[in-house]
């Protein structure tokens, strides 16, 4: 009691303004403390300037690239002999798959809107352009196989499927990941958040000729009918 009576007595002995530049900076002390974490979040998204577009240079598509120089560098084989077809099949595919998953990363992270979306936006919005981008490699191989290979479609069919099912484990492994990364409030921004999905993204890249020669070794004698053609020439 005699603390609130000594506290009373001096507002009481202070002019107006200076009663009101204390009351002020009580209640600026506690809305600080209370509102810590949403001020501390508020000034570290003004200090960060970095924008999302700017991603666009991530090294991710520089994996892009050194994976089609080493599946440039792959020949095939089929029961031990240099295999034409397959070879040349591969690279017509692998470089394809990368055409399309530069091109649509590149066209996501030109989206405005991903600086400031929700988390559950993003997943959804990332976990789509990844389906979309599969399913549209998947139709354009199997539309270049058939219509400019001349390769019958149950066989164009069959690598496709062959090779899905064999890259099933690391795509996944991403979803999966997608997850956490994108749900984890450790990250502070959506920067953060897609710098590490294309990371992640490098990863899976990364194993792509290791896949494809594992794929191709399991289709064996399918595409030997089509070496005396001329549908697999540059």
């Amino acid at each position: 009691m005699e603390g609130l009576e000594f506290i009373k007595d001096s507002f009481g002995q202070m002019n107006g303004f200076l009663t009101f530049i204390i009351i002020l900076t009580i209640i600026a002390s506690y809305l600080a403390v209370k509102f810590k974490d949403d001020l501390v979040e508020l000034v570290n998204r003004k200090k960060d300037k970095r924008k999302i577009k700017d991603l666009s240079y991530h090294s991710m598509f520089l994996v892009c690239d050194k994976v089609l120089k080493r599946v440039e560098n792959i020949d095939f084989t089929t029961f031990s002999d240099y295999d034409e077809v397959k070879t040349k099949l591969l690279k017509k595919l692998i470089q394809l798959k990368i055409k399309t998953v530069k091109k649509r990363f590149l066209e996501l992270l030109q989206n405005e809107k991903l600086q400031e979306m929700e988390q559950p936006q993003l997943k959804y919005l990332v976990a789509s352009t990844l389906s979309n981008l599969v399913n549209e490699y998947n139709n354009n191989a199997l539309r270049i196989m058939n219509e400019e290979m001349e390769i019958e479609m149950k066989d164009a069919k069959f690598l496709v499927d062959k090779y899905e099912e064999f890259r099933e484990y690391i795509v996944n492994a991403f979803v999966d990941e997608l997850d956490t990364i994108v749900m984890d409030d450790n990250y502070t921004n959506n920067f953060d958040r897609l710098n590490t999905i294309l990371y992640t993204v490098s990863i899976s890249l990364s194993i792509i000729p290791r896949d494809v020669v594992a794929t191709f070794n399991n289709v064996n004698g399918r595409f030997t009918r089509y070496s005396s053609a001329n549908q697999l020439q540059e």
